[in-house]
């Protein structure tokens, strides 16, 4: 075997462990970005009205019953079209027709989860109900 044949042979192995090392910490750097980006929680202020039993707002439906809110996500679980209308004290999607009821839970396919609920506080003082989502 020539010098040329071993030189060669260390260059391509040098440089596929190089490249190997590149590729895994660019993947390392995206998940870790990616993860930061799901455990940061957005802060959005909505109004609150009391006197309405559901309300639509934003990226939120926001539910008052028996004397409880209950702030839940507006996108259906189906593919995630943005629901924004009620009726017999169902959630209906626009798209496929799936629906739930007033607690999020889907009563009628094509989607089979439940709503999100969202975390949130109410600002009595101002009307506002603080969601993190």
């Amino acid at each position: 075997m020539s010098s040329k044949q071993k030189y060669n042979r260390r260059f391509f192995i040098k440089s596929v462990i190089a490249g190997l090392t590149v590729g895994i910490v660019v993947l390392w750097d995206r998940m870790v970005v990616t993860q930061r980006k799901i455990n940061s929680k957005k802060i959005v202020s909505i109004p609150f009205e009391a006197n309405k039993e559901v309300s639509f707002q934003d990226d939120f439906i926001v539910i008052n019953k028996e004397y409880k809110t209950k702030v839940l996500s507006s996108r259906c679980t189906h593919l995630g079209c943005k629901i924004d209308k009620t009726k017999n004290d169902q959630l209906i999607c626009p798209c496929h027709g799936s629906t739930f009821n007033l607690d999020g839970n889907a009563t009628k396919g094509p989607a089979v989860k439940p709503l999100e609920e969202k975390e949130f506080d109410i600002d009595v003082l101002n009307g506002q109900i603080i969601v993190r989502s």
